[in-house]
């Protein structure tokens, strides 16, 4: 009874608001379309929502999906499924769960979030795919997002169909993670788009937070010109070499001092250690 429910409301929403259902190429958006074509993208997935993926980064650069009045507010489904890697990309360039094991990064859903697509078991499943997958801090994860995904929802109720473009951008030197060597992005925009509205959310993927000011979504509003120009650009700053960073280098040096036999190369790495040791 519940699916025939869904199916119906669907339909009525279809014929009232001439939905997507989360291929991009039905949007009557060229600002959102144009994310989304083979110049662009290295490979295009689409299910029930759309995913511009780039093979260098591992990741995706932007997601399309759409979000409904009907679907909303139907009962969530528990319990949620697991992570699974992507079978439509090729295993060289697909990630997996394992990527972010022990690395302090969440695996962040990006365009399409488990509490907005959680009215069919399709649904849920497909945003768990690792191609909607990216590495954010715990906050920009766990409460910059949440608040913006929170909103899409309300204005979903609101305007009846929300059209949802969220994009990634990296800083021109990302650190990396996991086998797989994904790229972690530096930022993230969400553009809300619907019959005479719009509006556009930036958020940096750092754990800075403001516990006073960021619950409020209306606190990582951007001008949406400056986001799209923004995007496919260097933005923020480049990872910088920690003491960390360095208590491990030289411990690699010395190891590798202890262990290789050759005199020329482990004079090399005996000067480089003292070097940053006086450092």
């Amino acid at each position: 009874m519940r699916i025939l429910l869904v199916v119906l409301s669907l339909l009525v929403g279809s014929i009232a608001f001439g939905q997507t259902h989360g291929d991009v190429s039905l949007s009557q958006y060229a600002d959102i379309k144009k994310h989304f074509t083979t110049g662009v993208c290295d490979q295009i997935l689409t299910d029930t929502f759309t995913i511009c993926y780039n093979f260098d980064r591992k990741s995706p650069i932007a997601v399309y999906t759409e979000v409904t009045a009907q679907t909303v507010n139907l009962k969530d489904i528990d319990p949620r499924p697991p992570f699974y890697t992507d079978k439509r990309l090729d295993k060289k360039v697909a990630t997996s769960s394992k990527d972010y094991t022990r690395t302090g990064y969440d695996r962040g859903h990006l365009g399409a979030s488990d509490a907005s697509h959680d009215w069919s078991q399709k649904t849920l499943k497909a945003t768990y795919s690792m191609a909607n997958i990216v590495p954010q801090t715990k906050r920009a994860n766990r409460y910059k997002f949440v608040s913006l995904e929170k909103l899409e929802r309300e204005k979903a109720v609101e305007h009846g169909v929300l059209e949802m473009l969220t994009l990634v951008y990296f800083n021109n030197r990302p650190k990396v993670i996991g086998k797989s060597k994904l790229q972690v992005p530096s930022a993230f925009a969400k553009v809300f788009t619907a019959k005479d509205y719009r509006e556009c959310f930036f958020i940096w993927n750092t754990d800075v937070y403001d516990s006073k000011t960021g619950k409020n979504p209306y606190t990582y509003k951007q001008n949406c010109d400056v986001v799209f120009a923004m995007w496919g650009t260097q933005v923020g700053e480049a990872s910088k070499f920690s003491s960390k960073n360095k208590d491990e280098l030289m411990k690699l040096l010395q190891l590798y001092i202890d262990t290789e036999k050759n005199m020329a190369r482990t004079g090399v790495a005996k000067a480089l250690l003292k070097a940053l040791e006086v450092q």
